[in-house]
């Protein structure tokens, strides 16, 4: 029996293809964004082109997060949001998950799943978005930066971007995609 359900589940998981890779962080030295009250963060990705009629449904996102610094305290938690064809108009919903943060180490990765399904339309973009309600400078989450770098060669349309909200409920801001540029740590994975 637990073959079998070893054979279901290794299954199931080959089915799980990955979408769009920013890597994993540098493991010394690593920098990132750091994430507040004040500060959200997002990442714009693309959906893979494709042809005929199969759809792909993302399953779920990895990020990474630097968490040295944060209180011991237990009292830090973030938000994520998924958003088709643009940036949200405020942040911080009450009605999204709060998930704690609650293990301190140089890097935590996280996963995340939609609420509900979400169908990638062929070459569309997306945007992840992570907000917190930390407050204290040098005490913040960081969402560390993957070390796969974006420039016209792989990213001729500039669709993979970074944008970031200046206070909280702010208006965000989209950062200028420069040439060999590099991302917060992102993996989105469909099936």
């Amino acid at each position: 029996m637990k073959l079998l359900a070893a054979l279901v589940h290794a299954a199931a998981a080959s089915q799980v293809e990955v979408v769009f890779d920013s890597l994993a962080p540098l493991d010394k030295g690593a920098e990132g964004s750091p994430i507040s009250r004040g500060q959200s963060v997002a990442v714009q990705f693309p959906s893979p082109e494709r042809c005929g009629t199969a759809e792909l449904t993302l399953e779920y996102v990895n990020f990474t997060l630097g968490t040295l610094d944060i209180p011991d305290d237990k009292s830090l938690w973030f938000q994520a949001e998924f958003f088709l064809l643009g940036l949200p108009h405020c942040t911080n919903s009450d009605d999204l998950e709060r998930i704690p943060i609650h293990t301190i180490a140089k890097r935590v990765t996280f996963q995340v799943f939609p609420p509900s399904p979400i169908v990638l339309e062929p070459a569309t973009t997306y945007w992840f978005t992570v907000h917190s309600n930390g407050k204290t400078k040098n005490k913040l989450p960081i969402w560390l930066d993957g070390t796969k770098t974006f420039s016209t060669k792989n990213d001729p349309s500039k669709e993979v971007l970074v944008a970031y909200t200046e206070s909280e409920g702010g208006n965000w801001g989209v950062a200028a995609p420069t040439e060999d540029r590099f991302v917060p740590s992102l993996q989105v994975y469909a099936s």
